[in-house]
């Protein structure tokens, strides 16, 4: 029941995971009881103001770690926030991600604001990217409304709520704390009422219900084309290679017919030797592929021999040298300088359709299509700031590395 509950495989990793809540518990309870006094468990705690770092701690209640049954509701205007408390703020759920599972029984909507005159698209962007592969793993809705502007309002159902008013970047005031079930789920009702379709932010998707609503072909014909690739994916396989893979892995796909599988294929090989494309391909995306193998296939993640990586690198340095309307850069990792570890997106953009694809092993939820205009427009400002900036360098240098990486890597396997 144990291991079930708390979504491990074994008794070492159990012993690990009760010790970590026994540990959070603890250190809960006891700011509690120097914040409120002797009263430890209050129903109703008020506070005049706090700090955004008081504030967040409040936020990390004991329960957050549940993982068969956990719904969250939550109204932040996080853009508006120091951006260090951002990623405090949005990893409040990490302790679910170290175990890369995937949790369907954890929900968690959040209302932001997007309205902001402090951050570049370029920021927006790759912050929103994190936040949404960080909580790849559970069922995770972004909404986006003016009610969350100055107010930071966290409600677990059943279990409790906290909330205050933003006054600055690292203070809130009048901030009260709920342990009462029935007043913490009023709340959260009232939060959910407010996020309707109509604010919804980003729609999760998979490749396969793309394909199924014609949305994946949608995306190849669209005007426009253009991509970041912070993982490769099937778009660049060659003919013989893809048969190999789509004839190895084709039963995973329950319900796509194969003739449809071959058909997007085919169509993607005559687009990328005719149409005008622009693609950037982060470093970090061949330093990997040349290490692991690791393959985005229709959103399930492959592993190709040394042989078919090399033979992958080639098809696409083959394609860049023989379509002149194929413009490819090379972006060097870390675009934001002060946040390296954010992780590299991979965006598929043109005139009228955008969709991310995220490299963790959750096909439920790692494709997500953008719900507004404003934010389709966020990202296309992204892309044109990356291409049109100086950090953008030629392919010729890496590719040659790679190819060469991956010849080694080749020959060293054969003598296996």
């Amino acid at each position: 029941m144990f291991l079930q509950e708390y979504q491990v495989r074994n008794l070492q990793d159990l012993k690990i995971a009760i010790y970590d809540n026994l540990e959070a518990e603890y250190t809960y309870v006891k700011e509690l009881r120097s914040s409120t006094g002797s009263e430890v468990a209050s129903k109703i705690s008020y506070y005049p103001e706090l700090t955004l770092d008081q504030f967040i701690f409040k936020m990390k209640h004991p329960s957050l770690r549940k993982v068969q049954a956990l719904n969250i509701y939550a109204m932040v205007d996080i853009l508006n926030v120091d951006l260090n408390y951002q990623m405090m703020i949005t990893e409040l759920n990490g302790l679910h991600n170290d175990r890369g599972l995937v949790l369907p029984g954890v929900h968690f909507s959040l209302m932001i604001d997007l309205d902001t005159q402090n951050l570049s698209s370029t920021y927006i962007a790759s912050f929103l990217t994190n936040v949404l592969s960080n909580l790849s793993n559970i069922d995770f809705d972004l909404y986006c409304g003016s009610q969350a502007q100055k107010k930071m309002v966290f409600a677990i159902k059943d279990i409790y709520s906290v909330s205050g008013m933003l006054v600055d970047q690292s203070h809130c005031l009048s901030v009260t704390t709920i342990e009462d079930s029935s007043l913490s789920t009023e709340l959260y009702h009232k939060i959910r009422l407010l996020c309707s379709k109509e604010a919804l932010l980003i729609r999760k998707t998979t490749i396969e219900n793309m394909i199924r609503n014609y949305e994946y072909e949608h995306s190849l014909f669209a005007q426009n084309l253009s991509s970041i690739l912070g993982h490769f994916t099937e778009h660049f396989l060659p003919d013989e290679l893809y048969e190999k893979l789509f004839n190895k892995y084709c039963s995973v796909f329950t319900s796509l017919k194969p003739e449809t599988l071959r058909r997007l294929h085919s169509i993607t090989v005559q687009l990328l030797r005719c149409a005008h494309i622009k693609v950037m391909i982060y470093t970090s995306a061949f330093n990997d592929f040349a290490v692991t193998g690791e393959l985005d296939f229709y959103g399930f993640r492959i592993q190709l021999t040394p042989e078919q990586r090399l033979h992958y690198i080639k098809h696409i340095d083959e394609l860049r040298k023989n379509n002149a309307g194929l413009e490819l850069k090379i972006l060097p990792n870390g675009v934001l300088s002060d946040y390296q570890h954010i992780p590299r997106p991979t965006l598929f953009l043109s005139e009228d359709f955008t969709y991310l694809r995220f490299e963790k092993n959750t096909p439920e939820y790692n494709v997500c299509i953008p719900n507004k205009i404003v934010l389709n427009k966020i990202f296309k400002d992204f892309f044109t700031e990356l291409w049109d900036s100086d950090t953008c360098v030629s392919p010729d240098s890496l590719i040659t590395h790679s190819i060469m990486s991956m010849e080694i890597l080749q020959s060293e396997t054969s003598k296996i």
